[in-house]
């Protein structure tokens, strides 16, 4: 049995944390678990992530032409513009017309832009199937339709040949990724 004298010296000993302190213990331990829970409940709820757009589609070399009637592919270059034929390099991954956007750059890296500057995508069989105006940055037709190295891309600067400032010596047109898609893929007119 435990004498009066023991009994107070043991409350004495009897010493915990203060309210405060493990109010304060409590709520940062909550903090750190639910930080914790987050960061590994995150990674199941996010998308598998962008695809870079040059392991899906590329481009094949531009032949240059003219928007006149031997040369013009189904009348898809204004005449007298200064126009390329570049054949779809490679395209897969699902990869569609909507998974992109052009812009053309002289050799300085300085985007271009004409009145009736357009990238039309042809079929095998030939049909246009879609067109992109490159200066509003606005697809027609059926964009949704797949891409393959069937297809046909006709480039029309949209200015007449020669008259293209600068004169396509460097100028480059540059694919660019779009929704799943991301990065650029380029190819050289020349």
């Amino acid at each position: 049995m435990w004498s009066d004298k023991a009994r107070s010296f043991r409350k004495k000993n009897k010493r915990g944390v203060s309210p405060i302190i493990a109010t304060i213990l409590l709520v940062a331990i909550t903090v750190v678990l639910a930080a914790v829970l987050y960061i590994l409940i995150s990674g199941f709820t996010k998308g598998p992530g962008n695809q870079p757009i040059g392991t899906a589609f590329a481009f094949g070399t531009p032949q240059k032409t003219t928007g006149t009637a031997a040369s013009n592919t189904l009348g898809t270059c204004a005449t007298g513009d200064q126009c390329y034929n570049i054949q779809v390099g490679s395209a897969g991954g699902g990869i569609t017309a909507a998974s992109l956007n052009f812009v053309v750059r002289d050799s300085a890296g300085n985007t271009l832009s004409y009145a009736g500057d357009k990238v039309t995508l042809i079929s095998s069989t030939p049909t246009v199937l879609a067109t992109y105006t490159i200066s509003t940055g606005v697809w027609t037709g059926t964009p949704t339709t797949g891409l393959s190295t069937t297809q046909l891309l006709v480039l029309d600067l949209g200015c007449a040949v020669g008259a293209c400032a600068p004169n396509p010596t460097g100028t480059v047109i540059v694919a660019l990724g779009v929704g799943s898609y991301s990065g650029a893929t380029t190819q050289t007119l020349t």
